[in-house]
């Protein structure tokens, strides 16, 4: 059977027909790639809401959470698994969980899948792509990574929230206080820190767009091998990883090993500054936000190349690092002056 043949009966096998004319090679690979991913879609908005229990808002809102393009009136969009994945949502809420929050917690699942399937899609591509290969070939090749791979992968991700998932209860269950007032706090004092690649603007005017992106990729590979619990990285945005911890020593031997790493990967790599601070903010669907996150982030474009520059609430509170005393500075959107410190010179 040739490739083309195999995409047809494949396509048959779930009811489709892919025999018509007007389906070229490229269109019946990606159907069939579709197929095997779930199937395209065959429930309107009614019928997703109908299916699920929920009436229709409900049911937009939580597509809309979870990334889904909102369909035209009749339009078949929605696949059993949606219908799957909004009685879910349904079960939650009807167990007391809130709404609003689940909604939340929906948007920032969406974007962390979205950047996965990202991933994934080039993993594979790059390891199914060969010259010449046809695209019948490539949507046969792409079918048999689904069958193969899809189970594992589903554990895969599985398994990873349940480390992260542990990872966030052993590092703070529930405090006295919180047990008190039956809700979780707003705020927690904690330590922020922003490490800045120095002139990657200018970088992005001279180099490719794939090796820029390499730069941002090992600027994220070099963050998360630094970090020193109970310290976390929080994300990444393009030239600058986020760092937040409870407690600031941690947070400073993190940066002090990433800014030594970087250093490490010679001329050719941009350097990297890194401005710190301390207070109450918020945790909010896994970003933080408030006064120390604002103010990291200012202080880090003050800094030097190759520096790491911290306010008082830091210093005071750091142990075995030594600094030297700057003058106050004003900072962009913050209405005080701010008096900053510099790690000095073999610890950074």
């Amino acid at each position: 059977m040739d490739e083309r043949s195999e995409l047809i009966r494949r396509l048959r096998k779930a009811g489709i027909d892919g025999s018509t004319p007007e389906w070229d090679d490229e269109g019946l690979a990606a159907a069939s790639v579709e197929v095997a991913l779930g199937g395209p879609g065959k429930h309107t908005l009614s019928g997703l809401a109908r299916k699920s229990g929920v009436n229709t808002g409900i049911a937009r809102s939580v597509m809309q959470a979870l990334g889904r393009p909102s369909p035209s009136r009749g339009e078949r969009l929605f696949t059993d698994e949606d219908v799957e994945l909004v009685r879910a949502h349904k079960e939650f809420v009807d167990a007391g969980l809130p709404r609003d929050e689940m909604l939340a917690a929906a948007r920032i699942l969406s974007q962390g899948m979205a950047q996965t399937a990202d991933a994934l899609r080039q993993v594979v591509g790059n390891a199914l792509l060969e010259p010449g290969v046809t695209s019948a070939g490539l949507g046969n090749r792409y079918v048999e990574a689904v069958d193969r791979f899809g189970p594992a992968m589903e554990k895969l991700l599985a398994f990873e929230l349940r480390a992260h998932l542990r990872d966030r209860m052993r590092g703070a269950f529930v405090t006295e206080a919180e047990r008190e007032s039956g809700e979780l706090a707003d705020t927690d004092d904690v330590a922020v820190a922003f490490a800045d690649l120095v002139d990657y603007t200018r970088l992005g005017e001279q180099l490719p767009p794939s090796a820029l992106g390499d730069i941002a990729m090992q600027l994220a590979e070099l963050s998360i091998a630094c970090v020193k619990r109970p310290a976390k990285m929080v994300k990444t945005v393009g030239d600058a990883a986020m760092f937040v911890s409870p407690d600031v020593d941690p947070l400073l031997g993190t940066v002090v090993d990433l800014a030594s790493c970087v250093e490490k990967k010679g001329e050719r790599f941009p350097q990297v500054r890194v401005g710190v601070a301390f207070g109450a903010a918020t945790n909010q669907a896994g970003d933080w936000f408030g006064p120390p996150v604002n103010i990291a982030s200012r202080v880090t474009a003050a800094a030097k190349p190759g520096r790491i520059l911290a306010t008082d609430g830091v210093v005071d509170r750091s142990d075995g690092f030594e600094w030297k005393r700057r003058r106050r500075r004003a900072l962009a959107g913050i209405s005080d002056r701010v008096r900053l410190y510099e790690l000095q010179a073999g610890q950074s």
